[in-house]
């Protein structure tokens, strides 16, 4: 039974290959919680990952805390909940907050808060992926407004090839292909009978005048986030002309609250990445599990997966 505990597998599973009854299985899972680590006894990594999970478990809040090793990608806890009071809580509780480095998070604003309270000298990491992710959101929040537009005014089939080659606006734009004639199934002979890549995306665009004026410049900050240029990157998030919607602009400047965790992103080669891979594996586990109505259960079987606990 302990063996398979450590397997993605479900609680009834374990039961029927053990010929034991679930209850068995249950009992058997809770002996190792004594073995669960104890934030008295818990010593903090130089980097530190944060970030939350839906654990869907029976306790006030439906999303749980996780932190991990950003060097070593280790498990180190699993918190209930991810409200600050419980979070300063707990890493007050902890051997030496203030031998933590990084941050590393998203773009969590209650988590910038824990530098301040309990992790006094360490400097905030924003996830890489979390700020592309926020720039692609802009720019996709206006390309659906304008396609609203286009339909309203009559001109759906406009808005049909903006929906469906959406991803061409969003490729890097030293990786277009600007050489190569085809035909493209939303340009059809003989309006547009060979096109390159370069020349569809300019059709694209010609459909929507605050997509056309967007697209340099949402194109500019990704670039200058790509190659590490943070004084180019910030220079022009400022500059962002008054004449972009106004939309699109807001939600790309309020990149400019979180200037210190971005640029430091640029600075350092730490992401989420090693925690984000535990998540899906915790969904993994939860889908074949059918869930679970214990926190604490769930938080054993964490522990036991990733081989935090040993089982001889």
């Amino acid at each position: 039974i302990a063996s398979l505990l450590t397997e993605k597998v479900s609680l009834s599973f374990i039961a029927k290959s053990c010929q034991v009854s679930l209850t068995t299985v249950i009992r058997t899972l809770k002996e190792f919680k004594s073995y669960l680590p104890k934030p008295t006894k818990r010593i903090l990594p130089k980097v530190l990952m944060v970030d939350e999970f839906r654990s869907h478990t029976s306790i006030e809040d439906k999303m749980s805390f996780i932190c991990a090793d950003g060097e070593t990608g280790n498990l180190i806890d699993i918190l209930p909940t991810r409200k600050l009071p419980r979070l300063t809580n707990y890493f007050l509780g902890c051997i030496n907050p203030e031998g933590v480095k990084f941050l590393v998070t998203d773009m969590n604003a209650a988590y910038f808060q824990l530098t301040k309270r309990v992790l006094p000298n360490a400097k905030v990491v924003i996830d890489r992926f979390h700020i592309v992710k926020h720039m692609n959101q802009a720019f996709n929040e206006l390309r659906i407004r304008e396609m609203n537009e286009l339909r309203k005014a009559g001109q759906k089939s406009h808005a049909e090839k903006l929906k469906k080659n959406w991803r061409f606006l969003l490729k890097n734009r030293a990786n277009i292909n600007h050489y190569e004639y085809k035909t493209w199934k939303s340009f059809r002979a003989p309006k547009y009978p060979f096109l390159t890549e370069a020349m569809m995306i300019d059709r694209l665009l010609s459909f929507s005048t605050p997509l056309k004026e967007a697209y340099p410049f949402f194109h500019e900050l990704v670039e200058a986030f790509r190659d590490k240029d943070p004084d180019l990157f910030f220079s022009l998030l400022a500059e962002l002309p008054e004449t972009l919607d106004d939309g699109f602009r807001e939600k790309l400047q309020n990149l400019l609250t979180y200037e210190e965790g971005i640029a430091n992103a640029m600075i350092y080669p730490y992401s989420n990445g090693k925690i984000e891979a535990k998540n899906t594996h915790i969904k993994t586990m939860k889908r074949v599990s059918y869930g679970f109505r214990s926190f604490e259960n769930m938080k054993i079987r964490i522990f036991l997966t990733n081989q935090l606990i040993n089982v001889r």
